[in-house]
């Protein structure tokens, strides 16, 4: 007499089962792709809306101060600012959503040990805000004696530090801001559509967070940075003057003694 293998173990009925499995992960991919699709249509929208409300704003705000009444144009020009603010954060989200998703670039514009932003993509950001004529600042950031604590403690609690001091930044900025690992122990800020008084006070939140002490390995250590910080004025200004005017500041910041910070105006 013939056995006849059970309807479970019966090979056909694992390549069935197989099969479903894939189906399923290939739905569920197709699932992924809709919500990115969606997501960019959607972005594209708001993006599409933002550029004809910046634009009314802006040939609004170009007519003779006589035949505007202050209110208004104080209301515009505070308008055209949150427009440029909400045009970066919709930019950010996007990427957002496409990393998180499919993975989309995420080893081209992420670094691999704070999981924020890399230099490439920051540079991409601050080139298309100065293409488009609109005001920013860059703040450049530095861990103080890194090396010196990278070498006392290992490379391990090196990279929890790198973590942790991302984080405390993060927490610092406005949720629209951007922050990125520049290159080793540096971090940069992209802040923009913000008046003077607000980068001083976003520069005093980083500085005043930074004092507070990180656990690590089980012990609370003490880092500090050093943060130093340029606006852009396009009309005047290179991409590079930017960064170097950054750049300076940072190091004005160390020779003050460390752990401050300071804001040089272009």
């Amino acid at each position: 007499m013939d056995l006849v293998a059970g309807e479970g173990d019966h090979p056909r009925n694992k390549i069935v089962s197989r099969g479903k499995g894939l189906v399923r992960k290939l739905f569920r991919k197709q699932e992924i792709i809709d919500v990115s699709h969606a997501t960019n249509k959607t972005a594209t929208q708001l993006l599409t809306s933002l550029k004809t409300i910046k634009k009314t704003t802006k040939n609004l705000l170009s007519i003779d101060d006589t035949y505007l009444d202050c209110t208004l144009q104080s209301n515009l020009t505070t308008l055209q600012k949150e427009i440029i603010r909400l045009e970066s954060l919709i930019k950010k989200r996007e990427y957002e959503a496409k990393t998180e998703t499919l993975g989309l670039g995420y080893l081209a514009f992420n670094d691999p040990v704070t999981g924020l932003p890399n230099r490439r993509f920051f540079d991409g950001m601050v080139e298309s805000l100065y293409a488009e004529g609109q005001s920013f600042h860059v703040a450049i950031i530095d861990v103080d004696n890194f090396k010196s604590f990278n070498d006392t403690y290992g490379h391990e609690i090196g990279d929890e530090v790198l973590k942790k001091v991302g984080e405390r930044i993060k927490e610092s900025v406005r949720s629209g801001d951007i922050v990125a690992r520049y290159g080793g122990d540096e971090f940069a800020v992209l802040i923009h559509g913000s008046p003077d008084f607000t980068i001083e006070a976003i520069l005093l939140r980083l500085h005043e967070l930074s004092l507070s002490s990180y656990r690590l390995a089980d012990k609370d250590k003490n880092i500090h940075l050093s943060i130093g910080a340029s606006n852009c004025a396009t009309k005047y200004n290179s991409i590079a003057d930017i960064y170097k005017h950054a750049d300076k500041s940072m190091y004005y910041a160390k020779q003050m003694g460390k752990n401050t910070y300071y804001y040089q105006e272009l």
